[in-house]
């Protein structure tokens, strides 16, 4: 859906954004391409080795280091078939619309920026955080009746709900659970920033 001047609000991560910034997303990657970067192994050896390494001497369990580091893997595992799929379909059938790895992330009111902020900063490792407002003028696409989490799906049931997911319709009028954006934006207000404090 082509859009001139909407008003939408993010959250952004280690930017340091002033009202009044030109921005401009679809041609470079997002965050989201970080998936790409991640790696999962202990001094070169493969993190699902080591697991069953310690499975079989039964000191798995014990080992909690492992056992979050394992856990940390299969997750990200799943965030990457998931994103895969969506941008195979993408690209298969659905060329038009924003891609998730060049995308702007949006939400429709500043208090779910904000509360959005919030959870991030606790979560997530980045040194600073801006709920921001921005005056958006590009194609934008709204996940609202149907979004795709983390399932420990196999790609191809990913695939598949990728399709339900890009043909969503565009005028319900649930809630977003997320807005992708691609096109020119401009800071127009920084609703609430965090900064953690250097040691």
């Amino acid at each position: 859906m082509q859009v001139k001047d909407l008003i939408l609000y993010q959250v952004a991560t280690d930017r340091n954004y002033k009202v009044g910034d030109q921005l401009h997303f679809g041609d470079q990657p997002n965050g989201q391409m970080k998936i790409f970067d991640a790696a999962f192994n202990k001094n070169g050896t493969p993190l699902h080795w080591l697991t069953l390494q310690h499975a079989k001497k039964r000191g798995f369990w014990k080992n909690k280091a492992l056992l979050f580091d394992t856990y940390d893997a299969l997750a990200n595992y799943d965030l990457f078939m998931r994103e895969i799929a969506l941008e195979e379909v993408r690209k298969e059938k659905f060329p038009f619309l924003p891609s998730r790895f060049r995308c702007m992330y949006l939400s429709d009111t500043g208090d779910i920026a904000k509360k959005n902020m919030d959870i991030m900063k606790q979560r997530a490792p980045q040194k600073q955080y801006q709920a921001i407002s921005v005056k958006l003028c590009g194609e934008v696409f709204y996940v609202k009746d149907f979004g795709i989490g983390r399932s420990g799906l196999s790609f191809n049931e990913y695939k598949e709900l990728a399709e339900k997911f890009w043909s969503q319709d565009q005028t319900s009028k649930k809630e977003s659970k997320e807005i992708l954006f691609v096109g020119d934006a401009e800071v127009v207000e920084i609703l609430k920033e965090y900064k953690k404090e250097e040691k």
